[in-house]
């Protein structure tokens, strides 16, 4: 099985993983053979990449993060939340009420799929895997949402964070843009340079939120704060309180370099992803500036940033996919090479690990490394 972008899918492949609706139904079962109205449709839903039966890797497992169960309920308790928040710009009691319940709940569901989810080592970060991409803002709140929760849970499992810690980081990094719901839709998915006054009514998105998780039964205070300070940096230019140092609190801190790296490595309507390795560079850029230099430090000796089944190119213009993470060489990927460097299939596939050829580089991922 192999992650494929769809724009290599052709008709006559199989699913290698079911496509799950929103509403938790299978629409695509595993093995079927996919026609070119079923993957036209994926593409007119914004689907980035499938799961692919190939003999050449029919070995590889690969396992998600999460179980789709948990990504269903996620996705459809979060999107209701914002179209309400979008539409009325209130919550009722009972929405309140309903909203606290699932968000633990969630909380709850993704602790017990990190626990059970088999990780190369026990201080390695795994991501998320992005198979859509819509510019929709309410697609981009769940999908940030999802991805920043799974990344903190992870790092608090990693440091030994007691349960209600957890629980207060996990709920703080799910929420923490839930003001972006009360800011005009308009101004979050404009493609040109914004107003000195748009961006200004974009940052009420962390006051909004943190005033709106405040009056939330069961969200944590420290919950809150990671709404109202993730934007903060540790040099005191950040907002929307200008805090700077310690005054700004780890997990807020924790929670406001997830997202910058979330942001970096998805694609927003005014611009293309960056590469992983490149979002990891930046975030070095703004280490003891911007973000707190040890958090960036952990972050990148425990992430994986190249997840099992990814296509990539090598800079030896060979393709392949991700077959093995190195536990202690977590960027440095095993590589099950699939074509030469002039696109010929291989008869044998062969397995690179770049951990002990360090001059071997992956140049490109998904789509673009089938691009020559």
């Amino acid at each position: 099985m192999r992650l494929l972008p769809l724009a290599m899918v052709k008709p006559g492949m199989r699913l290698g993983k079911p496509i799950i609706s929103e509403k938790g139904q299978i629409w695509i079962g595993y093995n079927m053979e996919l026609s070119q109205s079923m993957i036209n449709k994926l593409i007119q839903l914004g689907y980035q990449q499938i799961y692919i039966v190939d003999k050449r890797t029919d070995d590889i497992y690969i396992e998600e993060v999460l179980r789709e169960e948990t990504r269903s309920l996620l996705s459809g308790q979060l999107m209701r939340t914002f179209q309400t928040l979008q539409a009325s710009r209130s919550l009722t009691l009972g929405d309140r009420n309903v909203l606290s319940k699932t968000a633990h709940r969630c909380i709850g569901l993704i602790r017990e799929d990190l626990k059970s989810y088999t990780r190369p080592s026990a201080d390695t970060i795994m991501l998320m895997v992005l198979n859509r991409s819509s510019f929709s803002i309410v697609e981009h709140f769940y999908q940030n949402a999802l991805h920043v929760c799974v990344y903190a849970i992870q790092i608090g499992m990693i440091e030994g964070y007691s349960s209600v810690d957890l629980e207060a980081l996990g709920l703080g990094a799910m929420l923490h843009d839930i003001g972006n719901s009360l800011v005009p839709q308009a101004l979050l998915t404009k493609k040109s340079s914004l107003t000195k006054m748009e961006f200004a009514q974009i940052q009420k998105h962390t006051e909004l939120g943190f005033k709106l998780l405040r009056e939330i039964p069961g969200i944590p205070i420290l919950s809150a704060h990671c709404a109202l300070q993730h934007h903060e940096k540790v040099n005191g230019t950040g907002y929307p309180l200008a805090l700077a140092g310690t005054h700004v609190h780890p997990f807020a801190q924790w929670v406001g370099l997830l997202d910058a790296y979330d942001a970096m490595t998805n694609p927003r309507p005014y611009r293309a992803s960056l590469p992983p390795d490149h979002a990891l560079e930046n975030l070095f850029t703004g280490a003891g500036t911007l973000y707190d230099k040890s958090k960036v430090e952990f972050f990148r000796n425990k992430v994986a940033i190249y997840p099992v089944g990814l296509s990539v190119r090598l800079s030896t213009g060979q393709t392949g996919i991700v077959s093995k993470i190195n536990p202690s060489f977590k960027q440095r990927p095993v590589v099950r090479v699939l074509t030469n460097e002039h696109g010929e299939q291989l008869r044998h596939p062969e397995e690179v690990d770049l951990s002990s050829h360090l001059h071997i580089m992956i140049y490109h991922i998904g789509e673009e490394a089938f691009v020559h």
